[in-house]
C-alpha cells in the first residue's frame, strides 16, 4: 500500500503545476501594484527554480522500475518532502516581501494566495503527509514569526488563527490518508480474491476435467463389465429357461426355481443400472397421450396387492375419474418405483396410492405408513445406491436406484418428486402431471403366439448363449440358426436360408459391431425382414447410437418370458408386413 500511494503522489504532481501556476500569477499580479518589479520578478524566479527541481523529481521517479522493491520510491518520497519544504518556505517569503502593513490590503491579498496555495495541496500530498505537514508548517510558521515580529494584538490573532487553519489541514490530510490506505487495501484484496477465484476456476476446470474422465473411465468400466457379466449370465437364463420345460421331479423343479430367482435378482440390479445408463443418455422419449389414473391404479393394483397381503399390508388406490397428459410408461414406472419403495420401508399399517387434482393439474401421491426419513435425509434419497437404514446392503431391500431412477424419469415429464417424511410415522410421495380431457380406449384384443415356425438367425459370439438360446427357441417351435460373427451370417443367407428376424449381439469379433451388421444385412436384398439388438453394454454411446440407427434395442440378460415377448413383438410386425404385401 505505501509503494501505491508514492507511485500515485507522484502521478499527481503534475496537475500541481497548474495550481501552483494560477496562484502565482494571481500573487503577481495583486502585488505588482504595491511593490517594486525587481522584488516580484526575484521572487518568481526563486519559485520558477523550485518548479525545475520538481520536473527533474518526476524524470527521477518515472526511470523507477515498476518492480522495484520500495527503496528507490522511499528515496523519491523523501526529496520531494524537501522539495515541499524549500517550496513551502519560498511561498511563506512572500510573507515578509509582500505584507506591508501600511497596506493592510496587501496582507489580506497575500494571505488569500497562501490559503489557497496550502489548501489545494491536501488531495495531492494525502498520500504522503510528510510533505504536507513540511509545506503547509513552512508557511504558517514564516506567517506566524511576521506577525509576531509586528508586534500587534490584531497580527497576533490573525498569526494564530492561520496556525489553526494549517492545524486543520493537517487533520483533513490525516484522514484522507487514512481512506486512501483504506481503498488500496480492499483493492488489493480485491486482487487478491480475484486471483484465488482464477486459481479455484482453474483448479475446477481441472478438478471437473478429471472428474469426466473418470466418468467416461467408469462408463468405460461399466459398459466392459456389464458384457462380460452378463454374456455368462444371459447364457444362464437361457438355460434355466430351457430347464424349467422340460419334466422334471419336485426337487429338481425347486432346484430350477432357486437358479432362476437369483438369475433375477441380477437381473434387477443390471436393468437398473441399464435404466440409470439410458437417461443419461438422453434416448428416453417422453411419448404423451390422455393416461386414465384409474386404469393406472388397477394395473398396479395387480402388480402389487400379493405383495402387499402377503405382508400383511393394507394397500388401497382410491378410485378416480381423473386424467393426466403423460407418457403411460414413464408414468407407471415411476408408480411402480414408488409404490416399490413404499411397500420395502413400510412394516405395519398400509399404504394409499392416490390422483388428486391441483388447479389445472394432478398430482399422483404414495403415502405409506413405514419408517419415515429424517429431514437430513431427504436430499440424499434421489441418488443412485443410496438406501437409509440399510447399511448391510441387504438386496432384498433393494439396490438404491427405484427413487434415483422415478426422479430422472419425473424431470424428463416436465416434474420433480416431493416428498414429505415424518421419521417413525410414515412418508408421502408426489409428483404432479398436466391434466387431460378423457379419451375412449379401446379394448385390447389378447395377442396370439406367432412364434410357431418363425425363422430366426441369432449372431453371437458366445457359444454358450447360442447354444443355450436354439436349444430354448427350438423348444417354442422356432427354426433357429446361430451365427458367431458377420461373415458366417452372411454365408448362411447365401446358403439360401431366408431368415425373418435377426438377433445380434452388439460385440462381436472382428471390426464390425452387431449394428453395423445390422446395417450390412439389412442392405442385402436377400435380409431377414426384422432386427433386434442385443447387448449387455449400458454405455450411453451405444444406446444413443442404436436410436440414432432406428434399430430396436434389448438387454441382457434376456428372461425368457422376456424374449418371448420380444419375439411376438418382431413377429406381429414382421406378419402385418406380409399382409399388406
Amino acid at each position: 500500500m505505501r509503494r501505491e500511494c508514492l507511485r500515485t503522489l507522484f502521478q499527481q504532481i503534475p496537475n500541481s503545476f497548474a495550481a501552483a501556476g494560477v496562484v502565482t500569477v494571481y500573487i503577481c499580479a495583486t502585488q505588482a501594484p504595491f511593490q517594486p518589479w525587481r522584488k516580484i520578478v526575484g521572487w518568481l524566479a526563486v519559485q520558477l527554480v523550485t518548479q525545475v527541481f520538481r520536473l527533474w523529481l518526476v524524470a527521477r521517479h518515472r526511470r523507477i522500475p515498476a518492480d522495484d522493491d520500495g527503496s528507490k520510491l522511499e528515496h523519491a518520497a523523501r526529496l520531494n518532502t524537501l522539495y515541499m519544504l524549500i517550496a513551502g518556505l519560498v511561498w511563506g517569503s512572500t510573507a515578509f516581501l509582500f505584507m506591508d502593513i501600511h497596506q493592510p490590503i496587501t496582507v489580506a491579498l497575500t494571505l488569500c494566495g497562501l490559503y489557497g496555495i496550502s489548501g489545494g495541496s491536501v488531495p495531492g500530498n494525502a498520500y504522503n503527509p510528510s510533505g504536507l505537514y513540511a509545506f503547509v508548517g513552512a508557511i504558517f510558521g514564516l506567517v506566524m514569526l511576521r506577525f509576531l515580529l509586528i508586534g500587534q494584538y490584531a497580527y497576533d490573532v490573525l498569526g494564530l488563527a492561520s496556525i489553526g487553519y494549517s492545524a486543520i489541514l493537517f487533520g483533513f490530510c490525516r484522514v484522507q490518508n487514512r481512506e486512501l490506505k483504506e481503498g488500496f487495501a480492499i483493492r488489493f484484496e480485491n486482487r487478491r480474491l480475484l486471483a484465488e477465484l482464477e486459481v479455484e476456476k482453474t483448479e475446477a476446470q481441472e478438478a471437473r476435467g478429471r472428474a469426466e474422465k473418470a466418468n467416461l473411465a467408469k462408463s468405460q468400466l461399466l459398459a466392459a463389465a456389464s458384457h462380460d457379466l452378463r454374456q455368462p449370465l444371459h447364457a444362464l437364463s437361457l438355460f434355466s429357461g430351457s430347464l424349467q420345460s422340460l419334466a422334471l421331479d419336485d426337487e429338481a423343479k425347486d432346484v430350477a426355481a432357486r437358479i432362476q430367482s437369483n438369475v433375477s435378482a441380477m437381473e434387477k440390479l443390471f436393468n437398473g443400472l441399464l435404466d440409470i445408463s439410458r437417461l443419461e443418455a438422453g434416448v428416453v422419449q417422453n411419448h404423451r397421450e390422455p393416461v386414465s389414473c384409474q386404469d393406472l391404479f388397477d394395473r398396479l393394483a395387480g402388480y402389487f396387492d400379493p405383495v402387499a397381503e402377503q405382508q400383511g399390508l393394507d394397500l388401497r388406490f382410491r378410485d378416480t375419474d381423473l386424467w393426466v397428459d403423460s407418457d403411460a410408461a414413464l408414468t407407471e414406472q415411476i408408480c411402480v418405483n414408488l409404490v416399490t419403495n413404499a411397500l420395502r420401508y413400510t412394516r405395519t399399517g398400509g399404504i394409499l396410492v392416490a390422483a388428486r387434482r391441483r388447479g389445472g393439474r394432478v398430482s399422483i401421491e404414495v403415502a405409506d405408513t413405514g419408517i419415515g426419513i429424517a429431514h437430513a435425509d431427504q436430499a440424499r434419497i434421489f441418488d443412485e445406491f443410496v438406501q437409509i437404514g440399510n447399511p448391510e446392503r441387504d438386496r432384498s431391500k433393494g439396490l438404491g436406484l427405484g427413487l434415483a431412477i422415478a426422479q430422472r424419469m419425473a424431470a424428463i415429464l416436465g416434474g420433480a418428486i416431493e416428498i414429505a417424511s415424518v421419521e417413525g410415522r410414515g412418508s408421502r410421495f408426489s409428483f404432479s402431471l398436466p391434466g387431460a380431457a378423457p379419451a375412449e380406449t379401446p379394448k385390447a384384443a389378447v395377442a396370439p403366439d406367432l412364434m410357431q415356425g418363425l425363422r430366426l438367425l441369432l449372431v453371437d459370439d458366445d457359444a454358450m448363449v447360442r447354444e443355450g438360446a436354439c436349444l430354448l427357441l427350438r423348444q417354442w417351435g422356432v427354426e433357429a440358426a446361430a451365427a458367431a460373427d458377420l461373415v458366417t451370417a452372411e454365408r448362411l443367407i447365401s446358403e439360401g436360408a431366408r431368415y425373418d428376424i435377426c438377433l445380434a449381439d452388439y460385440r462381436l469379433p472382428g471390426e464390425a459391431n452387431g449394428l453395423e451388421v445390422i446395417v450390412r444385412l439389412s442392405a442385402r436384398r436377400d435380409s431377414p425382414l426384422a432386427f433386434c439388438l442385443v447387448t449387455g453394454d449400458m454405455g450411453a454411446e451405444v444406446l444413443a447410437a442404436a436410436d440414432a440407427a432406428g434399430v430396436p434395442i434389448i438387454h441382457k440378460p434376456l428372461h425368457p418370458a422376456r424374449l418371448r415377448a420380444l419375439l411376438n413383438h418382431l413377429a406381429s410386425g414382421h406378419r402385418a408386413h406380409q399382409a399388406v404385401a
